[in-house]
């Protein structure tokens, strides 16, 4: 009940922050945080998931430590959290070593359950390209504010950790590659995102002042681009990271399909996002730059270099229902040049979720209209993974279309649906048998 009320407010003060933000970052002053933290050391420790510092911060919604008072919060609940700033390694979208950094959060009261205190590793949904936009740096005011050039990142993710520290979980959320750190921010990359999420995982044990053991029971949630990273992660988890106990997932709508997805965006409120796919595609493979160059007028250049440095909330406003074939030469569109050629749709495929079989159970939440991200693409990863065996969870969120365009059948779900995701990790952790419903959806 705590977390419920605290996402209500958050959810009021996002919502109202979003329609005055322009305004807001080009009169107020900068608060972007503890900038000299986002610089990696200048050789990198061996090793993927290796941690490699942190630094304490005043979590938005929390409330202080007391000294010689510490008893008091252990009825506090999720509010009583500590949160630190953490940098890890991991490998990026050339597969090259990379530092990454995140956020841990931790509540104060002692873990009564049996074991360790279980960790939940959450891959946040779009944040946008900019460093400003990391949530390791908007979870310290729910706002980052930078003035040169105006934007500003909002840290909505806020909402599910709150849910989840609640039931007494610490909390690990990656900010991905390049979001905060040097490099651009690889979006929706498949490996470089799943990469973030397990070595993740693996550094949670080594932050000073965890309490999760060597080797946690281990959850992975998210939702859109968060909810392809932790599907991605659990297909990758048992070559790339067996030694985390991971012991299942929750995707909520997962873009498995990047063309269906980049089709779905058209139009849509946050159109603007297919400039995040495409710098990020020609950023991890270099060779596609000529290819897609071709296609691109100037408006289309500069979209592309504008998107590259802006938070979600910007870049909504900006390029708000705007179409692809405004940005080409010969007026097609970005899905239409990803068919014409097929050497670009062969990048485009190495994204595609669903050809590994995950060795441990996942929950697939799939609006029916949700409309950004097709529910029919994640619909089909549920099958192609119930195909190879796997124990998965499909759930059809049925909210009917309203205002379509304007993400909310995108977006509602993800609050809508949290109760839901919280208790299927629960029972994963408590070692409930996982659900299945391969064939019936």
């Amino acid at each position: 009940m705590r977390a419920a009320a605290f996402a209500a407010a958050i959810t009021t003060t996002i919502a109202a922050g979003a329609l005055i933000a322009p305004a807001a970052s080009a009169q107020g002053s900068s608060n972007d945080p503890a900038p000299a933290f986002y610089q990696p050391p200048a050789e990198l420790p061996d090793g993927a998931g290796t941690f490699i510092k942190s630094e304490p911060f005043p979590l938005a919604g929390a409330i202080p430590p007391i000294p010689g008072a510490e008893h008091l919060s252990d009825g506090a609940g999720a509010l009583s959290t500590d949160a630190q700033r953490i940098m890890y390694t991991s490998v990026g979208s050339r597969g090259q070593q990379i530092a990454v950094t995140g956020t841990y959060l931790q509540p104060r009261a002692p873990w009564t359950g049996p074991g360790d205190r279980p960790l939940v590793v959450v891959a946040p949904g779009t944040q946008g390209q900019g460093d400003h936009c990391a949530p390791s740096k908007t979870f310290q005011n729910l706002a980052t504010v930078r003035t040169d050039p105006p934007g500003v990142g909002f840290g909505y993710e806020i909402i599910q950790a709150y849910a989840l520290l609640d039931r007494g979980y610490a909390v690990a959320m990656t900010d991905y590659e390049g979001l905060g750190t040097p490099g651009l921010h690889s979006y929706v990359h498949r490996e470089a995102q799943a990469h973030a999420v397990l070595d993740m995982a693996r550094a949670a044990s080594d932050v000073p002042g965890a309490d999760v053991g060597p080797n946690p029971r281990t959850v992975f949630t998210g939702y859109s681009q968060g909810g392809g990273a932790v599907a991605a992660a659990a297909e990758l988890h048992p070559q790339y990271a067996p030694d985390v106990n991971l012991v299942g997932t929750a995707a909520g709508s997962p873009p498995a399909d990047l063309l269906a997805t980049l089709e779905g965006a058209e139009g849509s409120a946050i159109a603007g996002v297919i400039g995040y796919a495409l710098n990020s595609l020609v950023d991890a493979y270099p060779e596609v730059h000529p290819w897609l160059d071709e296609y691109l007028n100037d408006h289309g250049r500069q979209m592309l270099a504008v998107t590259a440095d802006q938070c979600i909330g910007e870049t909504a406003v900006q390029f708000f229902q705007q179409r692809t074939n405004a940005y080409t030469t010969d007026g097609i569109s970005a899905g239409d040049i990803v068919r014409q050629n097929p050497q670009i749709e062969q990048y485009l495929d190495r994204q595609r979720i669903g050809n590994l079989a995950p060795s441990t159970p996942v929950r697939i939440l799939s609006p029916a209209n949700d409309d950004v991200v097709p529910g029919p693409q994640s619909q089909q990863l549920g099958r192609d993974w119930c195909a190879q065996g796997v124990a998965v969870d499909m759930v059809i969120d049925p909210m009917p279309p309203v205002a379509p365009g304007l993400v909310l059948n995108h977006a509602v779900p993800m609050i809508s649906g949290l109760g839901g995701t919280v208790q299927y990790l629960a029972d994963r952790i408590d070692g409930v048998p996982a659900p299945s419903n391969c064939g019936t959806y």
